[in-house]
């Protein structure tokens, strides 16, 4: 009894270990280039004499990149080690940083938004949720919430650090001193994501991990609502975000209390995720995602006011929203589909994830660019974020009914 008291501490050390790695190299790579690279968006609006619409299918290009990765690492991590997907991100973020300082064209950018797109997927969901299932037996959903949360503390952190550092040199100086971060955090995140002494091929233990719902039937009906969840989630939640730093500007917010705001969102975040995941295990996963969806939608509804009275009460509501609906449709995906092929089959909901978010964020610059006002196109995103939450709930009661069924 001893000896399996001391062996699953063990087990639990080095599971806990690797979600440090894996945070660490989340809050560095996503946070530059989710919410750290956005900053320089007014540098580059005059440098290159480009429309807001032109900048935000940067963007678009980047999630539809990141998606497409997504579904290529699926697939690979049945051949490659995870952990080396990761150390070839953080080397490739590096180069692609440095190339941004040198980019004069909107074609250039777009270019290198496809590799940050690959340096992105390569600490992303597929990553995440293969490495959790691998290293943990229970808790899966806690442990996810907590390695996703280093967006949220990217998020929080780089911004602010970016703006100040715009007062004291040019972006392109900027990149240059940021592409040597990645290259910095590479040791450190090799050794915390190395797998145990002993352990068998990782390859390997992604096919033969335990499931919790492989043998519960998917119906097709669950999968379209699933779709549509994710989809409506991530098309409004994510136009939102990308232009909240130029929009907050728009509504009379300076930079620096722009970029406050921006923290906020992604601090909350922060905590949101760590709590979400906590409330998961307590209350159950789906509960838990329709309540992050009503959130989410109170904030968008605030922030689509446009007043500055309206922003801050729905910056948190949207911070702690979000939160709870990006790492709840990850951990909700990955029980529905759980099996042999979870890599494969989370590698496509990352692709419809891209799509959404990528059409989301394209089309709220397109619509600034007709209107004047990022108003009609958050009024959009409300309406897809009431889609996405319907679709939630029914979805909740049909994977109900499925386990009722395989229960008899």
């Amino acid at each position: 009894m001893g000896g399996t008291m001391t062996m699953n501490s063990g087990t639990d050390r080095r599971g806990w270990t690797l979600v440090c790695g894996l945070l660490l190299v989340m809050t560095i790579c996503h946070g530059t280039i989710s919410s750290g690279l956005p900053t320089l968006d007014k540098a580059l609006l005059a440098d290159l004499g480009i429309s807001r619409g032109d900048l935000k299918l940067r963007e678009t290009i980047f999630l539809m990149s990141s998606g497409l990765a997504g579904l290529g690492i699926g697939i690979l991590t049945r051949h490659i080690a995870p952990r080396r997907i990761v150390i070839a991100g953080l080397l490739l973020m590096s180069a692609t940083l440095y190339a941004y300082s040198k980019a004069a064209t909107i074609g250039q950018i777009y270019a290198l938004y496809v590799l940050f797109g690959l340096c992105f997927a390569s600490s992303h969901v597929v990553i995440i949720v293969l490495l959790i299932r691998e290293r943990f037996e229970t808790r899966r959903a806690f442990a996810t919430s907590v390695a996703l949360s280093g967006t949220s503390i990217g998020a929080s952190l780089f911004p602010p650090l970016m703006v100040l550092a715009q007062e004291h040199m040019d972006w392109r100086h900027l990149l240059a001193s940021l592409s040597i971060v990645p290259l910095l955090i590479l040791p450190v995140a090799a050794f915390l994501i190395r797998p145990p002494r002993g352990a068998a091929d990782p390859t390997a233990e992604v096919l033969v991990a335990p499931v919790s719902m492989a043998s519960t039937p998917r119906s097709r009906l669950g999968v379209i609502l699933l779709i549509v969840a994710t989809f409506g989630t991530f098309f409004g939640s994510t136009a939102f975000l990308l232009n909240l730093f130029l929009h907050l500007q728009d509504i009379g917010l300076s930079p620096r209390t722009a970029a406050a705001g921006m923290t906020v969102v992604f601090t909350l975040g922060l905590v949101g995720k760590v709590a979400v995941g906590a409330a998961a295990e307590r209350w159950g996963v789906q509960t838990v995602w329709s309540t992050q969806h009503v959130l989410l939608l109170g904030g968008a509804i605030l922030l689509t006011i446009s007043k500055p009275a309206f922003a801050w009460p729905g910056l948190v509501l949207l911070g702690l929203g979000w939160a709870g609906c990006y790492v709840l449709t990850q951990v909700v995906i990955a029980d529905f589909f759980a099996g042999p092929k979870l890599g494969q089959l989370t590698g496509w909901f990352i692709v419809l994830e891209a799509i959404g978010s990528g059409s989301g964020v394209w089309l709220a610059g397109v619509f600034y660019d007709h209107f004047g006002s990022y108003k009609p196109a958050f009024m959009l995103c409300c309406a897809l974020i009431v889609v996405a939450l319907v679709a939630g709930l029914f979805f909740r009661r049909e994977a109900m009914a499925l386990k009722r069924a395989a229960l008899v």
